[in-house]
């Protein structure tokens, strides 16, 4: 789960620092939407996180979690979309997925250590998400105040730092590296 998690924030930070250059893949009057992008993409790693979080319930024969899960992450869809969709449009979608696979991966998280506990390293997955994350604000950052001569440089130097700190810590060159003595 580490390395599914170091690699889709690597994947996020990518479409975010060139996302003023992919959106001339789509047409025009569709911009506007880009907004959400950031949103649904981290919606979409946790969904990620839950389904690798759901491999305890399959080996344990406890498949009704999934259901559980699943059916307590729909209702806090359900009841965002329905609280929000007339003021926010889109926008409440957005946060309803998030909020929904949220919800889905705590809960499979917390009540998979209990029956079937597994040591994931937290931390270093922590590390990377915070990264990730400042990363990401410098990123948005860098897109709102400058060009995009100036932009595309910048966030590639940030998406630079966190392939760096991966290398450092999770692929060090110096192991692959055979010295001679």
């Amino acid at each position: 789960m580490k390395f599914y998690l170091i690699f889709t924030l690597l994947a996020f930070l990518v479409v975010m620092g060139y996302i003023d250059i992919l959106k001339f893949v789509i047409g025009r009057t569709y911009w506007d939407g880009l907004r959400v992008v950031p949103i649904v993409m981290a919606a979409e790693i946790m969904f990620g996180v839950f389904f690798n979080l759901s491999f305890w319930y399959k080996l344990t024969d406890r498949t009704i979690w999934g259901a559980y899960f699943s059916g307590i992450g729909a209702v806090v869809l359900i009841m965002i979309d329905i609280l929000f969709i007339p003021r926010f449009s889109y926008m409440a979608c957005a946060w309803a997925g998030f909020a929904a696979y949220a919800t889905s991966m705590i809960l499979s998280y917390f009540i998979g250590q209990r029956y079937y506990p597994i040591a994931y390293p937290i931390k270093d997955m922590a590390v990377y998400l915070i990264l990730a994350i400042f990363l990401f604000g410098g990123i948005q950052m860098v897109n709102r105040l400058h060009t995009l001569w100036v932009a595309i440089p910048v966030n590639t130097l940030l998406i630079g730092a966190f392939v760096a700190y991966l290398v450092k810590n999770d692929f060090p060159l110096s192991s692959l590296i055979k010295v001679k003595k």
